[in-house]
């Protein structure tokens, strides 16, 4: 018990160390329940009202986008999951720059991608910043299947999630900085390729 809990403190040790450094102010938040018909899709946490929180500020993990508040109450709040279904964020693959909507259709799919578009097995998408929500940089997963599908004009690409939903103990909730929507995407944003262990947040310097 005392090797886990060694370990355990080790983690948030970096976990922390690894996120403090976003232009961002990061809360970091314990996970104190969870929805029982949607286990994944609906994370609980110990802030609220009390901590100024509020409907729609981003969750993030370590290794990306985790989802965004849904409910704030006076000393907890809901957070909504990338693994609930009918979830959406406006995303990029950064290895190609193709713009696309990432959905859950019970599947986490990268929407809208032209038939032709170059996309790869591998390729890192990201939230692209074209949402009043969610800051630009946050890796949100992989592409790991690509159809053909029946639409004439887009193709299905499907998304492994950098996060782990059920094995999070706890989030980050970004605050301290107004986001709002780009109305065009920057090319002279220098985007990266992370490992899966590592989040990227504009202006951490990583």
């Amino acid at each position: 018990m005392q090797l886990e809990n060694a370990e355990l403190k080790k983690r948030i040790l970096r976990d922390t160390t690894e996120l403090k450094t976003t232009k961002y102010k990061l809360l970091r938040t314990q996970i104190i329940g969870r929805d029982p018909s949607n286990i994944n899709g609906y994370l609980y946490i110990d802030t609220g009202q009390r901590q100024k929180l509020h409907v729609n500020q981003p969750a993030i993990a370590v290794n990306g986008l985790v989802g965004k508040i849904k409910y704030v109450g006076f000393n907890y709040s809901i957070v909504e999951t990338i693994e609930n279904k009918g979830f959406t964020v406006s995303a990029i693959d950064v290895n190609t720059g193709i713009h696309g909507i990432v959905k859950n259709k019970g599947n986490l799919i990268f929407d809208f991608i032209k038939i032709n578009d170059a996309i790869n097995i591998g390729d890192a998408v990201y939230t692209s910043g074209m949402s009043e929500i969610f800051p630009e940089g946050i890796f949100i997963g992989r592409v790991k299947k690509i159809e053909r599908g029946d639409d004439l004009f887009f193709k299905p690409v499907y998304i492994t999630p950098g996060v782990q939903i059920n094995r999070l103990t706890h989030v980050y909730i970004i605050s301290g900085s107004t986001i709002t929507a780009n109305n065009e995407y920057k090319e002279q944003y220098n985007y990266k390729e992370q490992s899966d262990t590592e989040l990227f947040v504009p202006g951490s310097g990583r």
